[in-house]
């Protein structure tokens, strides 16, 4: 999770996942269900936790907001980061590639700061509780079209482990 967290939010570049995470082959999320969240949060700096605590990193952060999504760039990659509410303090944050496939961390927002929960397909899998939701191939893991995807995510706030990245607001 921090390499891919790093990619997206210290300097907003593009990333084929590797199949560690929870996917989709195409955004399960529309333009009209996310919101701005950042807005709420300036001048935000990137934290990653490193043997129990927390560390700055020293890359910038630049987030371009567009409609009520933000676009990432990279090189000759595109990346389309957007922001959808689930309940209470709990977002869900879906990374669309120009290629169509489809990232999924939880946020949890705090008054000042983001904390970073990732989905990762092994402890997916181990729980054993998200057969019927999550077709799960190799190291890879990708979200059913039957699923429903709003009651998979509230149940995925249940499990996650301790966040490994932050975005905190500084003055």
């Amino acid at each position: 999770m921090g390499t891919w967290f790093r990619v997206i939010f210290l300097g907003l570049l593009a990333l084929g996942l590797a199949g560690c995470n929870l996917e989709t082959r195409k955004p399960l999320f529309a333009d009209g269900d996310a919101r701005l969240l950042l807005a709420n949060y300036p001048n935000l700096a990137p934290y990653e936790r490193n043997d129990g605590g927390w560390k700055k990193s020293t890359e910038p952060l630049d987030f371009s907001p567009e409609a009520s999504h933000y676009l990432v760039k990279s090189g000759n990659s595109d990346m389309v980061a957007s922001f959808v509410p689930l309940e209470g303090p709990w977002w869900i944050l879906q990374a669309a590639e120009t290629s169509g496939t489809s990232s999924y961390v939880l946020v949890m927002a705090e008054p000042k700061e983001l904390l970073i929960h990732s989905l990762d397909c092994k402890r997916l899998q181990e729980s054993g509780r998200f057969a019927d939701e999550i077709e799960f191939q190799d190291s890879s893991c990708f979200i059913k079209d039957t699923a429903d995807k709003m009651g998979l995510f509230k149940a995925l706030t249940g499990i996650v482990s301790e966040p490994s990245t932050k975005l905190v607001s500084e003055p």
